[in-house]
């Protein structure tokens, strides 16, 4: 498939992180078709049989174009540079979670910046921001704190330089990355952002000296740099660390402020940056020349203030009315949650009341069930109602119910009161739930012997009965 190349059968299936490989034939095609080891034996032939074995292919130049273009990334954190190469395909959340290997820090956590495009998401794919193959990015993280020994003796030194040198009343200078510097005065609340004062020093410049003792380390100027500013400070004097600030400065600022800072001169320092962070990128709002005084750099240091200060509000404004939008949703979401949570608990006890009124009722039916079955029992099993004109003693019995309603029998005078018992509890009064009252005298027949006849009890030639329900 790749006319006996090597090269190019190998950059067919392994992707190259600068593209496609060089091939020896020059990626030129080849005239004529290919032929395998086999045909050395036809060489001679200019053309070949056409019942070969190989049939003629074409260069696979074209599939290997196809491959997908590899990108390399250069990413900074903190004191930390890791570099991670991929294809054009993948997505900004890809480069994350190879970032979470390397620098053990949650990919949520994680705020990548430098996109030359503005902010993305994790979901955008590389290609769709046509990026070139070699790109610097860098990774802040406000929602992690910074470990005390997150700094660079590049800028400690700094401080200890001018407090040894000119004192204790100095500027207090951030220990720790320009990224953390970035992180400490934009990325906390509107109300609690500052400006980025960046002291740029030099010291071999003539300025310095004068600079540093009557101006940095003058009270008002401390005081105000104290309360209106996170400053942080760099060495621009070796060469290497100059060379690395303007890498930081394009990658932060652009390439017209490293290019305005590149082109000072050294007797032109020290520097003093003003920067803003503003939503969607940082900037300076003012580069200060050592030769100043000390009422002009206040004046401008109150100027820039000023400009934050207007910023300032509308971010508080926005912020309150985004705040007060997300309480009020949070409201919301705690109202319906417990409109919810009433609902569940209501539609809960009705189905509670609804199963007990649905148990109570299968036990009422079962307790009716079973009564009938007792009263259908009981009334098959009475004896037959003897006749009137029977030659047998016959003892004739009403009874009145609790509703006023009467039913009368005739029974044996040799009958069992436990037949009487059994024939009322056929009519739905058994007499563990009612008693059985005769008139004259009043008595309660039910706790008479069952077993005596209704002679013996004195229930004959006839008698009248109440049942009543007992108690």
């Amino acid at each position: 498939q790749n006319n006996w190349d090597l090269v190019a059968a190998i950059n067919g299936v392994i992707p190259q992180e600068n593209g496609i490989l060089q091939s020896e034939y020059g990626g030129e095609t080849l005239q004529g078709p290919a032929y395998g080891p086999t045909s050395h034996s036809a060489a001679g032939s200019s053309t070949p049989s056409s019942s070969s074995a190989f049939r003629h292919v074409v260069p696979s130049r074209q599939i290997v174009e196809r491959q997908p273009r590899m990108l390399d990334f250069r990413v900074e954190y903190r004191d930390r540079n890791v570099d991670v190469v991929l294809e054009d395909s993948s997505t900004v959340g890809d480069i994350k979670r190879i970032l979470e290997n390397e620098l053990q820090i949650p990919a949520s956590k994680m705020l990548l910046k430098g996109w030359k495009t503005g902010d993305v998401d994790d979901s955008t794919v590389l290609k769709t921001l046509h990026l070139p193959k070699n790109n610097s990015l860098y990774v802040l993280t406000p929602d992690l704190p910074l470990p005390s020994s997150s700094h660079s003796g590049i800028f400690l030194l700094i401080e200890i330089f001018i407090s040894n040198r000119y004192g204790d009343c100095h500027p207090v200078y951030f220990i720790g990355s320009l990224e953390a510097a970035f992180q400490e005065a934009f990325y906390g609340k509107a109300r609690d952002r500052k400006l980025l004062a960046i002291y740029l020093h030099h010291d071999e410049s003539v300025l310095t000296n004068v600079f540093c003792s009557q101006m940095l380390c003058a009270e008002s100027i401390v005081s105000y740099l104290s309360q209106n500013f996170i400053t942080w400070a760099w060495d621009m004097t070796k060469e290497a660390n100059r060379a690395r600030f303007l890498t930081m400065c394009t990658r932060h600022f652009g390439s017209v402020v490293a290019q305005t800072i590149r082109t000072q001169k050294t007797d032109q320092f020290p520097l003093f940056l003003i920067i803003m962070g503003k939503r969607s990128s940082n900037e300076v709002l003012n580069v200060i020349q050592g030769n100043t005084t000390v009422d002009e750099l206040m004046m401008r240091l109150m100027a820039a203030m000023e400009i934050f200060s207007a910023q300032q509000q509308e971010d508080i404004k926005d912020e309150d009315e985004r705040e007060a939008r997300e309480n009020v949703k949070r409201e919301q979401d705690e109202a319906y949650r417990i409109s919810l949570e009433a609902d569940r608990a209501k539609r809960e006890a009705q189905e509670r009341e609804m199963a007990e009124q649905f148990r109570l009722e299968q036990i009422r039916k079962e307790q009716e069930e079973e009564r009938e079955a007792i009263r259908l029992s009981l009334e098959q099993s009475l004896p037959p109602e003897p006749k009137e004109e029977s030659t047998e003693s016959v003892s004739k019995l009403r009874i009145r119910t609790p509703s006023g309603e009467f039913f009368e029998r005739r029974f044996l005078a040799s009958s069992k009161l436990q037949v009487v018992f059994d024939f009322v509890a056929s009519k739905g009064y058994p007499w563990e739930e009612y008693k059985l009252l005769g008139t004259f005298p009043r008595r309660d027949v039910t706790q008479l012997d069952p077993n005596k006849s209704l002679l013996e009890v004195k229930l004959y030639p006839q008698e009248t009965l109440f049942l009543e329900a007992k108690e």
